[in-house]
């Protein structure tokens, strides 16, 4: 009756108290941890540019620094404005104005970040944005500017749900004639042509180590130099150190998975090869087909998980890797999936 019903704030139409609670809970909860999400990450990304253009100020890791006059800033613009209008090539994200002070607009290029009429541009080592390319554009009858090439990974869904597609941006900006040997420096720089500097994950990519080698499964291109993604066919490249660290990782992983399934196993297959009878105090109420199935799964348990142990110790071993090797997880891992929705659609 609609007399035992009450109006839910967050609907147009009644609905039950219960349903309606739980429905406004649930909203105001996903609401709520959006808002802490997307907030904390706001935070994160202004405290980091900060710290950054206090780092430029105090003068740290600066690769060179220098002034545009207002007549040459103004040519850029309108260079800058072609060229964002051609088809195949990338937005430049540095945002220009117009209006272009009497003393010109001041330049600073650091190891890390780049700080251009003061907005800063961050290129953290072996982090995001990528510098896939950067190339310096010599224009004899124009402004020269650096061209730096981004790469964004993307990943995951947004707080709307909304996949996060990988994103390629530019940033350009306009060099002066007195600047020509550092603009060299700084695209060698962000080129990864000269030795970064080494930690853990990463080494100094001059070629002096043969852990910092990367290849890739798909073409066979090799480099020394930092790259997520190869510049040729666009595959994933990953080097001989990291190739290593992920084995360990995955060998892990693998042998908690069988040690668990194999625990697991131990106990309980006794039971589904006899159902209904009491072993050691406990049986298995399914019928034979529902044992077999579950048998099934955990032979799947099972085999990923030692694949996925032997597979990290052969990478731990070699710093290779093999795709066949993951596309065969992959498709145990897509076997027991398609297992898992027969199971719950035939209601097992």
């Amino acid at each position: 009756m609609f007399d035992q019903r009450r109006y839910c704030n967050c609907r147009r139409f009644p609905v039950a108290v219960g349903h309606g609670r739980r429905h406004c809970t649930r909203r105001s909860f996903f609401y709520g941890l959006s808002a802490i999400l997307v907030g904390g990450g706001l935070a994160l990304f202004w405290h980091l540019h900060a710290r950054a253009k206090a780092a430029l100020a105090r003068g740290e890791d600066i690769l060179a620094r220098w002034q545009i006059d207002a007549a040459t800033w103004s040519d850029f613009k309108t260079l800058n404005d072609e060229i964002n209008r051609r088809p195949e090539c990338l937005f430049n994200e540095l945002s220009i104005r117009d209006e272009v002070p009497t003393e010109g607009i001041e330049i600073i290029v650091g190891k890390t970040a780049i700080q251009i009429d003061g907005s800063i541009h961050r290129f953290p080592a072996h982090s995001t944005p990528e510098v896939t390319h950067s190339q310096l554009h010599e224009n004899l009858t124009g402004p020269s500017y650096i061209e730096l090439l981004l790469y964004y990974p993307g990943g995951g869904h947004g707080a709307s749900g909304v996949p996060i597609r990988p994103t390629r941006t530019a940033v350009r900006f306009p060099v002066v004639g007195t600047a020509w040997r550092d603009a060299r420096i700084i695209v060698a720089h962000f080129g990864g042509l000269l030795p970064g500097k080494p930690d853990i994950f990463h080494g100094t990519g001059d070629g002096n180590n043969p852990e910092d080698l990367s290849r890739c499964c798909s073409c066979g291109y090799e480099t020394y130099i930092y790259k997520s993604h190869c510049p040729e066919c666009g595959s994933t490249l990953q080097s001989k150190r990291w190739s290593r660290r992920f084995g360990f990782v995955l060998s892990l992983c693998g042998l908690f998975i069988t040690g668990l399934m194999g625990t697991v196993s131990y106990y309980m297959v006794p039971q589904l090869l006899q159902p209904g009878v009491e072993i050691n105090g406990s049986r298995f109420s399914g019928n034979t087909t529902q044992a077999f199935i579950v048998l099934g799964i955990f032979g799947l348990v099972l085999s990923f998980g030692a694949s996925a142990m032997f597979y990290g110790l052969w990478q731990m071993k070699t710093g290779k890797r093999n795709i066949r090797v993951v596309y065969s997880m992959v498709g145990i891992f897509g076997i027991f999936a398609l297992v898992a929705m027969l199971m719950k659609k035939m209601g097992l």
